[in-house]
């Protein structure tokens, strides 16, 4: 399962740069360094509605922060609840740990969620089952621009091309997209 979840951050976080090269403006990225042991995934709205991803061998951490949904009555309590294996996730000053809608960790196989349900923002169970016509018709309402589908189909497919990447953003200036993706 944390496989397939962060091969999918990795789609989504590639289909938003090569659509949009601002980082800035984008909703997924991903960060397959954010340590030597770690990686990151985010998502951001532009509205104040985010979560991130941390991802570490078999673990993993998701922290949202959806501002119509609320806050979690008690952050500090839950986060003491959390197994000593993800402390470096809920210590993340990047992760805004001061605020949060819902936190989870992946242990024995399954989601362990705490807060707050989510339903004023995309959050993680809804992109795990995203197919590339999900991302396509989201891309199109988010970008306001018409994308070929057969071009995110392959980036799903896990085929990457510089040549797709132009026919889903013909202004993308390749070397900056190659350098990001190191």
């Amino acid at each position: 399962m944390i496989e397939s979840i962060r091969q999918k951050m990795k789609i989504l976080a590639l289909a938003d740069a090569i659509i949009e090269p601002d980082w800035q403006y984008r909703y997924f990225s991903y960060h397959s360094k954010w340590s030597d042991e770690e990686e990151m995934a985010s998502f951001r709205d532009g509205c104040g509605g985010e979560w991130f991803l941390w991802l570490s061998g078999r673990f993993a951490g998701y922290k949202c922060l959806s501002p119509e949904d609320g806050l979690m009555p008690d952050l500090e309590g839950v986060k003491s609840q959390v197994p000593n294996a993800y402390s470096s996730f809920v210590s993340e000053p990047a992760f805004s740990m001061d605020l949060a809608t819902c936190i989870w960790y992946w242990a024995d196989s399954k989601w362990f969620k705490h807060g707050l349900t989510v339903e004023w923002l995309i959050d993680l169970e809804e992109i795990i089952k995203w197919t590339a016509k999900d991302y396509h018709t989201w891309a199109i309402e988010y970008y306001e621009r018409d994308f070929d589908i057969k071009n995110i189909e392959k980036l799903f497919e896990y085929q990457f091309s510089e040549e797709q990447a132009k026919k889903l953003n013909p202004e993308i200036d390749i070397n900056e997209l190659q350098r990001e993706l190191v």
